[in-house]
């Protein structure tokens, strides 16, 4: 064989074998992907076992991949592994720092382990993010950090950013009227409340608050409107119960 014919025999071979690599890889990552798919909805049906099975297969296939890592992390964190969590969602943030889910995930880890100062901060990471599509949800870890902080005012600020980003999330105007209760702002506080169960027409806890701060707010009809309300929405409850003995008190 010649030189040249030697040349291009080598060049069809490494062509060959550079493709058999890329179609390997390909294959790995489609691979990845569908454990990733199948981790996700397990978590979203509450099979954490399986869903860590699944994601930490999709890790394995794809280590460099944030996505999948962060998602892990959160199959750890309902787990109540709360160190693997952490190991996880800090890879993830060093594959990719702009990733704003991981830093909202850690921040509500934070949160659960009652690290206010600390949730603060990986939250206002995710928020710092101008691409990110969910601010709210950061804004609303913040303000829950500084209300468990007892900075109420701080709370309120966060909340409000949080609503403001999101006018429809019931939760944080929720959280608000807790904040303006602890505040000792009653005229608020019902409005917030009055503006989660608009955002949340099924909003136990929002109805029960709502009525029993119309109730100190002097409000009679409205106490018991929300009061009815809440023995509508589940009638078996404690809240419900509650509800009904506010009502009799008040009439």
């Amino acid at each position: 064989m010649n030189g040249r014919l030697s040349r291009i025999v080598l060049l069809v071979l490494l062509s060959a074998g550079l493709s058999a690599c890329g179609s390997s890889l390909a294959k790995k990552k489609d691979q990845a992907d569908i454990h990733y798919r199948l981790g996700e909805v397990h978590l979203m049906e509450r099979n954490i076992a399986d869903a860590l099975k699944e994601l930490t297969k999709a890790v394995d296939l794809q280590p460099d991949n944030a996505h999948y890592r962060n998602a892990l992390g959160y199959a750890y964190f309902v787990r109540g592994m709360g160190e693997e969590a952490h190991k996880a969602f800090d890879k993830a943030i060093s594959l990719d720092p702009s990733l704003s889910d991981a830093h909202l995930n850690k921040s509500a880890l934070y949160l659960e382990e009652g690290e206010w100062d600390r949730a603060i901060a990986a939250a206002g990471k995710a928020a710092e993010n101008i691409f990110y599509k969910s601010p709210e949800l950061a804004y609303n870890n913040m303000g829950w950090a500084y209300y468990n902080k007892r900075d109420y005012r701080g709370a309120v600020e966060y909340f409000s950013k949080a609503v403001q980003a999101n006018p429809g999330f019931a939760l944080a105007h929720y959280n608000m009227g807790l904040a303006y209760e602890k505040a000792e702002r009653l005229k608020e506080a019902v409005e917030a409340y009055r503006a989660a169960v608009n955002a949340a027409p099924n909003f136990l806890d929002a109805y029960f608050n709502l009525g029993m701060a119309l109730a100190k707010y002097k409000d009679k009809a409205g106490a018991i409107k929300a009061f009815d309300r809440v023995i509508e929405l589940a009638p078996e409850s404690d809240k419900a119960q509650s509800a009904r003995e506010y009502i009799n008190l008040i009439k």
